[in-house]
């Protein structure tokens, strides 16, 4: 069985690393591991949060209406946008790890506030 270089580990979709050479290496893989996992979670789940709020928001009340329910749509649109962007965004940067969550929520970034992000 062939070993790994450091380029290509580097080259894994999210590239968790594991060391199971002792019980001390395979605590300290588990536990740096785990807070990756989270620290990549938070940031994905706080970025699509705010994007899936702006976008529900805009979509959500883009029908109008009588009375005012227009507003009514616009605030459901941006919570349900809030709820489950901040879920799909959580476990999508989970799965991608920490250096390709931070790569693509850098270009989701950079194409919300540029105006050409296109989510269909």
């Amino acid at each position: 069985m062939k070993e790994l270089t450091v380029f290509e580990m580097e080259a894994i979709s999210g590239g968790y690393t594991w060391d199971f050479s002792s019980a001390s290496a395979a605590f300290t893989s588990l536990a740096s591991n785990a807070v990756e996992a989270l620290g990549a979670g938070i940031l994905g789940s706080v970025i699509t949060a705010c994007v899936g709020a702006g976008l529900g928001g805009f979509q959500g009340g883009s029908n109008g209406g009588i009375l005012g329910l227009g507003l009514i749509g616009n605030a459901v649109g941006a919570v349900a946008g809030f709820i489950l962007g901040a879920i799909g965004g959580a476990a999508g940067a989970v799965a991608l790890g920490w250096e390709g969550s931070v790569e693509a929520l850098q270009s989701l970034i950079e194409s919300t506030l540029n105006g050409t992000f296109a989510p269909w």
